[in-house]
Order: structure tokens, then sequence, then C-alpha cells
């Protein structure tokens, strides 16, 4: 124990009996602070001021007896350890100390052993609780550095989450802005063409026919882009109802309209039955529309088309999917996948590059994943997950 850290304070009227107790419990217990008093009264004060640890009272003092110091004492500090110290055997100084929560009682002439046998016991106990208070407290304080770092945290994800949702809202509406802006003078580029095309007709050389027709092309493909451009917007902007939406349902529909656009086309479709999830209805059947439109798409160039929608387990998660038997891609590209316009054929898929950026979206918004395996030839499949499955 070091130095200071618990001190002893001794009571005791008899300057000799004082003076013998201080000396022995000095040598016995160097690391410990003794103080003396030589009345209750000057005793209560060295305690008010100094809060011992332990102390050794008499019991018959002038000026105030140890019995009403050791009260005022406990109603100070009810865990201070007070040892009483009497040579009267009357048993009703021993129910009075009880009363009033004197710890121990010993009676004079004091034997030394029982008398370090207490001290030991009360310091061991004292040094104790001492710990598990500095634990407590260190624990607290650790607990309440948590709770304030916790606190902080979540007021910086909250910030920055209002500030990413402000930025992603200026952002679409940007980009419906500007979407929006520029169909009127594609329609111009459009519309002038074609009166070109049907007052000058007979005066435009063959070659200019030829430049004209291209510019109508590619307004007309910018057109369609910027459809897409106010579709994903829409998506991003659109108020989300949730409900049961039966998918199974909605992919039975959707593959059958596709059918009827190529009746001459072979399709082997399977649809897993009873696939019910929590969600919008319109944004899980653009979602269904992008993700069967694409399988209908990249299984043109097979004989026989193999479409198929599911619900599987990957990693032990439930996923649904849609997997095809078309062109496939390389995973080496597979980050691309879900970029604008971003797109892993060439000009013999016709295609803008959007429709799985906007799937991603739909999911998202959902607060689920989307991703994909595939092989050049060998197909691809589309895993995807929704937090309610019925």
């Amino acid at each position: 124990m070091q130095k200071g850290s618990l001190s002893i304070l001794i009571v005791e009227d008899d300057d000799a009996a004082r003076g013998s107790l201080c000396n022995l419990t000095a040598m016995n217990y160097p690391g410990v602070v003794i103080r003396s008093a030589d009345n209750g009264k000057s005793g209560l004060e060295c305690f008010a001021k100094y809060r011992p640890g332990i102390v050794l009272t008499d019991i018959s003092m002038p000026v105030m007896d140890g019995i009403s110091m050791a009260a005022e004492m406990k109603s100070l500090n009810p865990e201070a350890v007070i040892i009483a110290l009497t040579s009267y055997s009357d048993t009703r100084f021993l129910l009075k100390s009880i009363e009033i929560g004197i710890d121990h009682y010993l009676l004079k002439p004091l034997v030394c052993e029982k008398l370090y046998a207490v001290i030991d016991k009360n310091i061991n106990g004292i040094t104790q609780n001492s710990r598990r208070k500095q634990m407590e407290i260190a624990l607290l304080k650790s607990q309440n550095d948590l709770k304030m770092a916790n606190e902080l945290l979540e007021q910086r994800v909250s910030e920055r989450t209002a500030d990413l949702q402000a930025s992603i809202r200026e952002q679409e509406s940007f980009s419906y802005s500007v979407s929006h802006d520029l169909r009127a003078p594609l329609r111009h580029i459009n519309s002038f063409s074609a009166i070109l095309v049907e007052e000058y007709g007979v005066q435009i050389p063959l070659e200019a026919h030829g430049y004209l027709e291209r510019i109508r092309s590619a307004s007309s493909r910018m057109g369609a882009l910027i459809d897409h451009l106010l579709e994903l917007s829409r998506v991003g902007r659109a108020q989300i109802k949730l409900g049961p939406v039966d998918l199974s349902e909605l992919a039975g529909t959707i593959l059958r309209m596709l059918q009827e656009t190529e009746p001459q086309r072979s399709l082997e479709c399977r649809i897993e039955e009873g696939i019910t999830v929590l969600g919008d209805q319109s944004l899980l059947r653009q979602l269904l529309e992008n993700l069967l439109g694409n399988a209908w798409k990249y299984t043109a160039q097979k004989p026989c088309a193999r479409i198929e929608f599911g619900r599987t387990f990957v990693l032990k998660q439930p996923a649904l999917f849609v997997k095809d038997n078309g062109a496939g891609f390389d995973m080496e590209y597979k980050e691309k996948l879900f970029g604008a316009f971003q797109r892993l054929h060439g000009s013999e898929f016709a295609g803008d590059g959007i429709g799985l950026t906007t799937a991603q979206r739909i999911i998202h918004r959902h607060g689920g994943h989307i991703w994909a395996e595939g092989r050049v030839d060998e197909g691809a499949t589309f895993y995807f997950t929704l937090p309610v499955y019925f």
C-alpha cells in the first residue's frame, strides 16, 4: 500500500495510552498515515478534515464521548470503519455501539494480535472497495466516452446522410431539368430535317440525303437516351408505396408480352411460383422488365433461349435471380455492368446501357443488393435481394 493512500485516526484521552497505541500502529503499518486526538470533539474535527478510513476510539472521554463522536462520524461517512476500545464491560455500551453502526468492539487491556487482525481485515476491505470504486469510475468514464463517441458518430452520420441526400436530390433535379430541356431542341432538329427532305428533297444532292438521315438517326438516339435519363430520375424521386408484390406473376406476364413481340423465337421459360415480396408494385415491375428484357435481348442469337426466374441461397442468405443462356459477359468487367451508359457488347445488341443502372437503383431504394455472374457465350445470372420475403 502506498504511503498516504490510507490513514488511521486514534482518539484516546490518556496521553500514555494514546502515544503507545500510535507507536505500535505506526510500527506495524509503516505505509499508513497515523493521526491522533485527545478527546471526541478534536477527534471529530480531525475526521471531518482528513476523512481517515479507520478510527480507533476510546468510549469514555471528556468534552465528547466516543459513542457520540462515532455517531457523528458515521453521519459524515457511513463507510468509515470505527473500532471502539473500552475497559467497560457494561452491555449498554455494546448495544449502543451496534445501534449507531460501530464496526468492532474491543475490551481493554488490548491484545495486539486481536487488534491487528481487525485492522488487517478492514485495510484489505478498504483496499478492495477502493479498487472496485476506481474500476467503477473507470468503467463509467469509458461508458460515457463511448456514449459521447457514439453520439458524435451518429451526429456526423446524420449530417453526412443529409448532405448526401441533398446532393442526390440536387443531382436528380439537375438531370431531370437538363433532360427535359433538351427534348425541345431535339424535336426542332427532327422537324426541320424532315421539312428539308419533304420540301427540298429534289434539290438536295443524294449525299446530303444521307447526312440528313444520319442527323435524324442521331437525334432519335439522343431522344431515347434522354427518355432513359428521365426514367432513371423518376425512379430516384418516386415515392415508394409498400405492399405485397407477386413477382412470379409479374415475371410470367412480362415474358408472355416479350414472346408476343417475337412469336417466332423458341423460348424455354422457368418461373418459380409463389415468390411474393414487400415492395413498390410499379418499381418492382420495372425492375423485372429490365432484367427479363435484358435476358430476352441477349438470348436473341440462341436457337433456343432459356430464361429462368426463381429464388436460391447465396452464402446462406436468401436471394432472387434471373438467369439466361445468352451472350453472357466477361467477369473482369462486372463492375461496369451497373454504370450508366456502360455496355459490354457492341452494336449487335440494341440498348443504351441504362436498364441495369435503373434496376440497381430500384433495388437500393428497397434496401437490397444486386450483383451478377456470367461467362462469355454461356449466359448470365443476376442475383438480387429484397428485405422481406413471404
